[in-house]
């Protein structure tokens, strides 16, 4: 059975959500120290779970900011470059594909995804989100082998990532998203992003949530809606624990989220259990 050890009693739960991929993931300064000839070094940290390993091109650094004077052209994101350079990113998979580390000089990342006949199980953020903490640890281990220092983590994100297919794909959208209404728009197609400021409690915003919905094609050529909710922002200081609690509170958001802008109708095809 998935682990639902310490979930909220609050949130709403799904027997058979969606689910094609969850992303959890840190962004830091650069460890003093650390080379890209190093990264062998990560690897071997998990090397053990995570045997093959992928060259991918590197992830910009992404942050969010607020307070732009332009209210018309918010710029959600700002790119900035480490030097002149940007290292390598790295996949590290485990035997079967479906749950990889990625990694950079300024990034760790863990995710689960459904691969071949998509019929292999979430594990459920509690259980991800468990052995996320602990690479973690791992790791800020390593990097104070290098010299004595902590890991300076500024930015947070969690992706879930919903390929909502029908029994012979997708024809009204408003079946499955409340949001639309296919009585008074004739779709064919559509792409969607909304988002929204999430605030800490003295009401300054840390970070946000961001919902993008389009049509997309099942390998069977049938259509689907594929809808992503991403939460990012800065954690309430630079340590593991406070970005494991963003991470968490992000997830809650989320959950919630996709509840409020899914229809009953898909519920019960989800199997909706509280």
């Amino acid at each position: 059975m998935p682990d639902t050890l310490n979930r909220p009693d609050y949130l709403p739960d799904f027997n058979n959500p969606p689910l094609n991929e969850v992303v959890l993931g840190v962004q830091f300064s650069q460890p003093n120290g650390y080379q890209q000839i190093l990264a062998g070094k990560v690897w071997d940290l998990f090397r053990e779970d995570y045997p093959l390993v992928q060259e991918q091109m590197p992830l910009q650094p992404t942050f969010e900011v607020f307070g732009l004077p332009s209210q018309g052209t918010i710029i959600n994101h700002l790119n900035f470059g480490v030097g002149s350079l940007l290292h390598s990113r790295y996949w590290f998979l485990n035997k079967n594909g479906d749950e990889l580390i990625q990694f950079q000089q300024n990034r760790l990342l863990h995710n689960w995804r459904k691969i071949g006949d998509q019929a292999n199980q979430y594990p459920r953020f509690e259980s991800m989100i468990q052995r996320f903490e602990g690479e973690l640890n791992k790791f800020q281990n390593y990097v104070n082998s290098l010299e004595t220092q902590e890991l300076q983590i500024n930015q947070c994100e969690i992706s879930y990532i919903n390929h909502i297919v029908g029994i012979n794909g997708i024809t009204n959208f408003s079946d499955w998203l409340n949001f639309i209404s296919d009585e008074k728009m004739m779709l064919d197609d559509f792409n969607l992003r909304f988002s929204e400021v999430i605030n800490n409690n003295d009401n300054k915003p840390i970070g946000r949530l961001v919902c993008e919905t389009s049509l997309g094609i099942t390998k069977e050529s049938n259509c689907m809606i594929l809808c992503t909710f991403t939460v990012r922002g800065a954690p309430e200081s630079n340590t593991i624990n406070s970005a494991i609690e963003f991470i968490k509170k992000g997830r809650d958001l989320i959950v919630c989220r996709f509840s409020e802008l899914t229809t009953e109708k898909a519920h019960e095809k989800w199997g909706r259990l509280k």
